[in-house]
């Protein structure tokens, strides 16, 4: 439970303005933009998710033709990003497949360790886990069915509230604004 105090702390920090904004210059230009082409989203869009250097221009460019396919693939699923950026690195990135369908279809929530780790006691899959890509794509569907509940639930209700109070108008969905402040309330 986030106390009343705490959550109104977290919604008058500036680093969650300035990610709003962010975020929604991202979530604006998307529908669009060639993504696989346009170098300042690619930019503003690994910034803001910070796609460290470890990620590679060539993943990066592999990554952002990929997006740009798959946001023609409605319903989108995060099996299908995952599968697919798993043959790109070589490796099983739930963060980033997650954050590529959210960014196609909003409503889906973004697999991040702080929120996942810290608010709903979930980790990725080790390394030496059998069928992990099937574990990988199972436990994201767990995350995603505890997202959706507690978004529904009387405390979730509460942050979109209190976060539509302080964000009017902000055009983004119930499942962005619980990230947002879930992403702030952790431990520093």
């Amino acid at each position: 439970m986030i106390e009343t105090a705490k959550l109104q702390s977290i919604l008058e920090r500036p680093e969650l303005r300035k990610g709003l904004q962010t975020y929604q210059t991202i979530m604006e230009a998307f529908p669009e933009t060639d993504v696989s082409k346009d170098k300042a989203f690619q930019k503003l869009y690994r910034d803001f998710y910070q796609m460290r250097p470890f990620y590679t221009d060539d993943f990066a460019s592999a990554y952002f033709r990929l997006m740009e396919k798959m946001k023609t693939w409605l319903p989108v699923s995060f099996d299908m990003a995952f599968e697919r950026i798993k043959h790109i690195k070589g490796s099983y990135e739930m963060s980033f497949s997650s954050k590529m369908v959210h960014t196609i279809d909003p409503n889906l929530p973004i697999w991040d360790k702080i929120v996942t780790g810290e608010h709903f006691h979930m980790k990725a899959p080790y390394c030496s886990c059998r069928n992990r890509e099937r574990v990988c794509c199972r436990r994201y569907e767990d995350y995603r069915k505890r997202f959706c509940s507690y978004t529904d639930s009387p405390e979730g209700q509460m942050l979109i509230e209190s976060f539509d109070a302080a964000f009017p108008d902000s055009g983004i969905s119930d499942v962005k604004k619980i990230d947002f402040i879930l992403w702030q309330d952790r431990k520093i």
